[in-house]
């Protein structure tokens, strides 16, 4: 079990910091157009609310956030230039060195932010429509 739970937590560090990764190769003008797309793309439905298999749907639900998200931020990262990749990696370690000393404290204050972005949008949407 401790087997596992290593397993675990390593998958949900090298994801973290492929979402970093792919944050600051989206940014450099060597990473190809496709790449950039891409990223950005998982990037974004990663901090949508909207989810393509909704997550009321007993079993697959989750299956995006949890598989093909971390998969396909994994293929982008696999398919960067070197250098573009050499460079990304290098100021996603130096983020995460400053930034996120502890995962879950970040995680929170990550998820927070959202909740608290995404309330906003709702808010200036509706009072732009009804006000």
């Amino acid at each position: 079990m401790a087997g596992v739970a290593a397993a675990i937590r390593g998958r949900f560090l090298r994801f973290r910091k492929e979402i970093i990764v792919v944050a600051y190769a989206i940014r450099n003008p060597a990473t190809p157009l496709r790449l950039r797309l891409a990223g950005g793309l998982f990037i974004l439905y990663l901090l949508s609310p909207i989810d393509l298999i909704p997550i009321m749907v007993p079993g697959l639900g989750l299956v995006d956030d949890l598989i093909l998200v971390p998969w396909g931020l994994s293929r982008v990262v696999e398919r960067l230039p070197a250098e573009s990749r050499a460079d990304a990696e290098a100021r996603a370690a130096s983020f995460i060195r400053r930034w996120v000393r502890r995962p879950l404290v970040f995680l929170l204050c990550l998820v927070l932010f959202l909740m608290l972005a995404w309330a906003l949008v709702l808010g200036l949407l509706w009072w732009w429509l009804v006000g």
